[in-house]
């Protein structure tokens, strides 16, 4: 299956390989942690939203949330009434909003219909699982910036029956508040649809649609529909972190690449992306096509050979590891580009899980020693990465593309 937000390797920590969700961790580590110094929150500016690496409120004294970005999202009705959902989980490896139906507060969202008057319904699919819900239309601001109505994913609409057997074998239902660590998921990766499975829902079964809904049907995206000029893609600047761990961290998501000051990208290396979104890691000097970065993941995961791992994949080197990587453009796609980068290795066992909630060192075992590499949130630290939506031009060319700095 194509990785278009639904490929994404996330994970809980301490379950099996693939199997957990966006860092909730069921037990800690010792040793390790923060400097106790103050975070620093960054203004912003219109175009921007404010992101948070830190323990999910909601799940305090429960289930431990590491290198979760979140922001605030607020999702309107046709009515004009609207609410404030904080929590929403940050990622650039799907495509679309998705939101708890306990978290919109009683707006007023009719679900959209199918052929016949049913209702539409999605099975968003991730490597961890899946997440049920209806969809429905509502209009969302992001940071200072709006945008009309479009399709979201309501996760556990009431109105809907149980999700059939043709969603459910895709994995555990992580559409949940615990799952998921957040009160949803914006996705603002580098493509527009989300190109999920749809159903339509009457009379208590709900059948696969054999015909997917027209893009402007489908969960989107919300960043080419905003009422301004930044639609071309997203920025998202994590400031450096110490390894071992850090507490609250702050970083930007800028909305537009190079469409204003605040999301230049002047001096960034761009490297076009395939059709799939994906590019070339190369690490231990081995290359693995098909690799990618996601601010949904928590881990960096690849296969490194030589360095030890846990009984669930977590590598536990008996030092950090600071390991060259090159990232680089596909042999599918020109120009060629390349940019060299490093992955640090720490020893999951020594971290600070009950007090820390951003470590760059996290890193675990893929499937395979041919499985791609991907570059999760560890990697974003210290950097900007922008990602600019396929077809879409930006000053350093058209994407789908990333851009490094």
């Amino acid at each position: 299956m194509s990785r278009r937000g639904w490929g994404r390797a996330l994970r809980a920590a301490g379950a099996a390989l693939g199997v957990g969700l966006l860092g909730l961790l069921d037990g800690c580590g010792g040793g390790g942690g923060s400097s106790g110094t103050a975070p620093v929150v960054p203004a912003v500016g219109a175009n921007q939203m404010l992101v948070s690496i830190e323990q999910n409120p909601a799940l305090a004294g429960s289930v431990p949330t590491v290198n979760i970005p979140y922001v605030t999202v607020t999702v309107c009705d046709a009515g004009g009434r609207c609410v404030v959902v904080d929590h929403v989980v940050l990622d650039t490896g799907s495509y679309g909003l998705r939101v708890l139906e306990s978290a919109l507060g009683g707006l007023s969202l009719p679900p959209d219909t199918a052929s016949g008057g049913t209702q539409l319904a999605e099975c968003a699919r991730f490597l961890s699982g899946y997440i049920w819900g209806g969809v429905s239309h509502a209009s969302l601001q992001l940071g200072g910036q709006g945008t009309s109505a479009l399709p979201i994913q309501v996760i556990g609409a009431t109105t809907l029956p149980a999700a059939p057997s043709g969603c459910t074998n895709a994995g555990s239902d992580i559409g949940t508040l615990q799952a998921l660590g957040g009160n949803g998921l914006l996705g603002v990766g580098q493509f527009v649809a989300d190109g999920q499975p749809y159903y339509a829902c009457g009379g208590g079964s709900c059948t696969e649609l054999t015909t997917p809904p027209p893009d402007s049907a489908q969960v989107s995206n919300p960043v080419p529909y905003l009422n301004s000029s930044d639609t071309n893609g997203v920025v998202l600047q994590m400031p450096a972190i110490p390894t071992g761990g850090a507490g609250t961290t702050y970083g930007v998501l800028s909305l537009g690449v190079g469409t204003q000051a605040d999301n230049a990208v002047t001096g960034y290396t761009a490297l076009k992306a395939d059709s799939g979104g994906n590019i070339t890691v190369t690490v231990q000097g081995l290359s693995y096509p098909g690799s990618f970065l996601d601010s949904g993941s928590n881990f960096n995961f690849a296969w490194l050979n030589g360095v030890p791992a846990d009984s669930s994949g977590n590598y536990t080197p008996a030092s950090l590891l600071n390991l060259p990587i090159t990232l680089s453009t596909s042999s599918l796609v020109t120009p060629p580009g390349s940019l060299n980068a490093q992955m640090y290795v720490g020893d999951y066992s020594s971290m600070d899980f009950a007090h820390d909630t951003a470590f760059n060192d996290l890193a675990a075992q893929v499937a395979s020693s041919s499985s791609p590499v991907d570059l999760g949130l560890p990697f974003f630290y210290g950097r900007g990465v922008a990602y600019v939506i396929q077809g879409m031009n930006s000053p350093l060319g058209y994407g789908p593309m990333y851009a490094l700095r």
